[in-house]
């Protein structure tokens, strides 16, 4: 009964039998897994029908999972799934179906620590692990207890009154991960107790806790947290506790990885460094929420997709997914159609001599029912579709940076920085955590003051700001009230229309009707983001500022924007870490180098992801065969070439851009041109010779000229053309 409280169970078995509650077998190219309760479709392609595979040992078994947060709408509806050893698994689904809930349900049967019932989620169902499976769990938004630093919670502590947890699988609390703590405060104390110290050394070496400190020291330093070691959690920022919370899991070196958004607030580096970590440990099983389609790419080996409280799973990486989910998706329109087609027949079989009815098989008639319901099409998925409609007039002046720079004590954020924003430019802000990415869109939206320097803004100018911090809503404000108010304060907005666009507005942001009246707090995370592009857009701004606008919204929402963007014709900037969102909406970046410095870089951001692995290879290869006898002169020289090398490819890139941009205008200059030469002519051909000479040699000169004009383009394109081919050649 989904209006009741349903219990938790949380059970951990050492020998869990799953042969009796999995059946494989194949049909029409797909591999359907028949549990105890439902059925799991999965895309397999290339796998003969006869073929029986084995089930992998399971690392967490779910059966007859059941959750509903209000009692209407199931996000888990008697799921049942054995998440194999060994796979590392991407959690897919529009915002909202429960993805994070079920990631919260697994921890809590799995990892100390987690209460789900603490945030009110109830569930139905029973969760096991093999007792030595140790569990991980990286939130969405991680806690901020005020009693804890940044150094214990690297080792697992939660609070000062619980020791280091040492992840699930009913872990004992006197772990490795106390050991190392306890040294870490010897240390600081070495002085004063000497005795301690020197108890806590040796403890270190009968436990093996070097390797473990060694370990989180490595992971510290990849995800920038290692300076923040002394500071208490509750005073860092939202992407530094997220951080943190990464860092912890990887620590613990887990055997199963339960992460939500585990890509939100880290740069390419760190990115890239997570994907071959995840990718390397080969025994490792991953559970990853996530809007980062370059993350699901590199990293999952299958895709789990949750959809109307039923689970999919799809062999291979994402592009496999989205060619499995149109498959699947058609399977089961065809068989809406087969089950209309049967029921056709027994409808005409129930309709005659009802009265009779009572002695016809009764099995045939339960049969009948059950078939009425098969008929029912499926829910189609929303299409959230971004209109472009009602943007503003852009005049000539935009935004002006002359001369900008800024310091914050001695660390220095811009320095002497100058550009005109250009209608129709798209630029993405890129750079390393830290380097101020966030404090430049805060410059360009006028929420920062500078040092020196000018920032004008045109007259025309309206702005949207997407804040990677999200909304800043009232406790009890509703959706609708938060719509409303957004609709009202638009400039020349009838209020008596107001209520009707409110709800037109919810329709197209997939708002249902339902959840309209709902507190504004208990929405999931990618619904508040979906809310917050409502607020922005509903502006219908020419100059758009988006931080980090992918984190935490699905990719069918992600898709949208793209899409809206692409179409967009203002003036676009962005700061985001996800390359396939950048890549496709920008093809010009501000590269933050630090100390304020800016290049200004023609490309997209996987091109310029390119160069940074470049640079890191030509690093690490250094003097290979070399007989230097000076290693640092030797590096600062190495440093030294690969920076003129860098300089000579990223001038050789901008070349060719520049040399097939001309050549395009050339092409549609000529054409026009041709066209014009072409009217001329006609106008000679057919003008009466009683019009007089005058009017025949003014023509003649107009043509001439057109056709000179003709010849010059035509030379200037061959001559591009011949460089453009040496260049590609080269490059080649």
């Amino acid at each position: 009964n989904a209006s009741t409280t349903c219990m938790n169970h949380h059970h951990h078995d050492d020998d869990v039998s799953y042969s009796s509650r999995t059946r494989l077998f194949q049909t029409r190219g797909y591999r359907r897994s028949s549990h105890s309760s439902g059925t799991l479709l999965m895309a397999q392609r290339d796998e003969p029908s006869t073929v029986a595979t084995p089930p992998q040992a399971p690392a967490i078994s779910i059966e007859n999972l059941s959750c509903t947060h209000n009692g209407e709408v199931y996000q888990l509806d008697d799921v049942s799934y054995v998440l194999p050893r060994g796979q590392r698994m991407g959690l897919v689904g529009r915002n909202g179906c429960g993805k994070s809930t079920l990631l919260r349900i697994l921890a809590d049967a799995c990892v100390a620590g987690v209460d789900t019932a603490d945030e009110g989620i109830r569930y139905n169902g029973r969760i096991t692990s093999p007792r030595d499976v140790r569990v991980a769990f990286v939130e969405q938004e991680p806690p901020t207890p005020s009693d804890v630093t940044v150094g214990d919670a690297l080792l697992g502590v939660t609070t000062t009154s619980t020791t280091a947890a040492g992840g699930g699988g009913g872990k004992s609390s006197s772990s490795v991960y106390n050991v190392v703590r306890r040294y870490r405060l010897a240390v600081i104390n070495a002085e004063v107790d000497p005795d301690e110290f020197a108890s806590a050394s040796a403890a270190m070496e009968s436990s093996g806790g070097w390797s473990v400190l060694t370990k989180a020291e490595e992971v510290a330093t990849r995800l920038r947290v290692r300076h923040l070691q002394d500071q208490p959690l509750s005073s860092l920022s939202g992407g530094e506790r997220k951080r943190v919370a990464l860092a912890a899991a990887l620590v613990q070196e887990p055997d199963v990885l339960l992460l939500d958004e585990p890509t939100n607030h880290l740069d390419l580096s760190a990115i890239r460094w997570l994907s071959d970590l995840l990718t390397d440990n080969k025994k490792l099983t991953v559970l990853v929420v996530t809007h980062d389609r370059a993350f699901l790419e590199d990293v999952c080996t299958r895709i789990l997709e949750l959809d109307q409280g039923s689970l999919y799973e799809y062999e291979g990486n994402y592009a496999a997914y989205l060619e499995g989910k149109d498959a699947r998706l058609a399977l089961q329109d065809a068989a809406v159609q087969s089950a209309k087609a049967k029921y056709r027949v027994e409808l005409d079989w129930m309709r005659r001599q009802p009265q009779a009815r009572e002695s016809k098989s009764k099995a045939r008639i339960d049969a009948f029912y059950k078939l009425e319901k098969a008929t029912k099409p499926r829910s189609l998925d929303p299409s959230l579709a971004l209109a472009n409609d009602g943007q503003r007039r852009m005049g000539g002046n935009i935004l002006s940076m002359q001369n900008v720079s800024l310091k914050f004590g001695d660390r220095v954020m811009l320095k002497d920085f100058s550009y005109d924003f250009c209608r129709g430019d798209k630029i993405a802000v890129v750079g390393a955590n830290g380097v101020g990415k966030s404090t430049f869109v805060r410059v360009l939206s006028g929420l920062q003051p500078v040092d020196s320097g000018n920032v004008e803004v045109g007259e025309t100018i309206v702005m949207g700001i997407y804040d990677q911090m999200g909304l800043e809503v009232e406790h009890d404000e509703t959706v609708m009230q938060f719509v409303l108010d957004r609709v009202k304060g638009r400039e020349g907005e009838n209020m008596a229309e107001a209520p009707n666009e409110a709800r037109k507005l919810l329709n197209r942001f997939e708002f249902p009707k339902q959840r309209w009246q709902e507190r504004i707090s208990m929405l999931s995370g990618g619904e508040k983001r979906r809310l917050q592009l409502l607020s922005v857009l509903t502006k219908r701004p020419n100059f758009l500022i988006l931080d980090e606008p992918s984190n935490d919204i699905d990719l069918n929402t992600l898709q949208a924007l793209e899409s809206y963007l692409e179409e967009f014709n203002g003036v676009l900037v962005v700061v985001s870490h996800d390359r396939f969102f950048t890549d496709k909406v920008t093809k010009h970046l501000f590269v933050l180098e630090g100390d304020g410095q800016i290049k200004d870089y023609k490309g997209t951001l996987s091109e310029y992801a390119e160069c940074l692995v470049e640079q890191e290879g030509s690093l690490a290869f250094g003097g290979a065969g070399g007989e230097s006898s000076s290693p640092g002169a030797d590096d600062t020289e190495r440093k030294e070439s690969y920076k003129e090398e860098k300089q000579r490819r990223n001038q050789q890139r901008n070349a060719l851009r520049n040399m097939k941009k001309e050549i395009e205008k050339l092409d549609k200059s000529m054409e026009k041109l041709k066209v014009k030469a072409a009217s001329i002519q006609e106008e000679i051909n057919t003008t009466d010779q009683d019009a007089g000479w005058t009017v025949l040699a003014e023509l003649t000169d107009k043509l001439n000229a057109v056709n000179e004009e003709i010849e010059e383009k035509e030379m200037r394109w061959l001559e591009v053309s011949e460089e453009l081919e040496i260049l590609e050649a080269y490059e080649e």
